[in-house]
């Protein structure tokens, strides 16, 4: 093996290595923001004065219904109905010629219960830091109640503690399907990476 190339190997190593702990250590953060703020019970779950309801596509890429949005909306009628909020804002993205998350996400709830008086719509939360960002702007510091999935809820929390809101969240059920909740997995370790960056 020459020299060279013992450089190149070695270069490679440490490059992996770096960018291995660089993901582990932004987990580790990520984990830490959460600590003591989420809750899978919700007779647990202590009442805040709004609800902040993450978007996500109503259809999944294989075409079905998304299980990931189904949860989320089975997770918001069953905090409405033992009254753990009193107002609903629900943040995700308005894409053009495709579908509205909120939009969609406010047909489903009304149609199990949820009064669209107490719902505020937010058509900008295109990432999760915008969601955060928006909700405070638009209805002010908290405290809320986040809504959506366990991995998911994690890094909404460490943003939203970046961006100064007042939150705990409320970890609704995941998909049943292993392969997708690996991808998701993979998908989550990146975008904390990001977030931390942010």
């Amino acid at each position: 093996m020459t020299i060279r190339l013992k450089r190149t190997l070695w270069g490679s190593a440490a490059v992996l290595t770096a960018c291995i702990a660089g993901v582990v250590t932004c987990n580790v953060m990520v984990l830490q923001a959460a600590k003591g703020k989420m809750y899978d019970r919700v007779e647990d779950v202590p009442h805040r004065r709004v609800a902040l309801l993450l978007g996500t596509s109503p259809i999944g890429r294989n075409g079905r219904p998304n299980q990931f949005f189904l949860r989320r909306i089975d997770a918001t009628v069953k905090l409405w109905k033992a009254g753990k909020f009193d107002r609903l804002f629900i943040s995700g993205g308005n894409f053009e010629g495709g579908y509205n998350e909120p939009e969609e996400m406010k047909v489903k709830l009304v149609k199990k219960g949820v009064p669209p008086s107490i719902i505020t719509l937010d058509g900008k939360g295109f990432r999760t830091i915008h969601s955060m960002e928006n909700a405070k702007q638009m209805v002010g510091a908290g405290p809320y109640l986040i809504i959506s999935q366990r991995f998911h809820n994690e890094r909404a929390l460490y943003l939203a503690k970046k961006v100064g809101l007042d939150a705990i969240a409320f970890n609704a059920d995941n998909t049943t399907s292993k392969r997708w909740r690996i991808q998701m997995r993979i998908r989550e370790a990146l975008a904390r990476v990001k977030a931390v960056f942010e």
